[in-house]
């Protein structure tokens, strides 16, 4: 009988186990929880008892959100820096080159996600506003009726 109970117990850690690192794979791609919940068949409330009470899995939990995110920030800058292709459009059709039938594409670049991932990286010369300084960013004007003040 104890061999039975200790056969089933070492079963489902290898199970659990194993959803835990297909848990862990998605999440590292997704960055989403639910969905890498959903792929690994494991209830969002399973992950984060496992995650409270596992901490080597809460360890590799933040490390794949980190994944995650160095992927999001690279093609973000990709698509800075680089651009990407858009197809050239007219009147809601997609226009095609009347040689090769395929369609004109132009590059397009991405100032948003430049200048987000300046503020990111340099933020004491690219910040949205002067407020870190001690500057509310409000300007006084004084106006007077005597020409000479001027």
């Amino acid at each position: 009988m104890d061999e039975d109970v200790s056969g089933k117990c070492s079963l489902r850690r290898e199970q659990s186990w194993g959803r835990k690192k297909r848990f862990l794979e998605h999440l590292s791609v997704s960055g989403n929880i639910s969905e890498a919940g959903r792929v690994a068949e494991v209830r969002r409330s399973t992950l984060y008892l496992w995650k409270d009470t596992d901490k080597e899995f809460s360890s590799r939990w933040e490390e794949a959100l980190e994944e995650a995110a160095d992927a999001l920030e690279a093609e973000a800058r990709r698509r800075a820096i680089e651009g990407y292709d858009e197809p050239v459009t007219y009147a809601g059709r997609v226009v095609c080159d009347p040689d090769t039938g395929n369609p004109i594409v132009r590059k397009r670049y991405s100032d948003g996600l430049m200048a987000f991932l300046l503020r990111a990286h340099r933020p004491s010369r690219f910040r949205a506003g002067m407020e870190s300084e001690g500057r509310s960013g409000t300007i006084s004007i004084s106006i007077s009726s005597d020409d000479n003040a001027l």
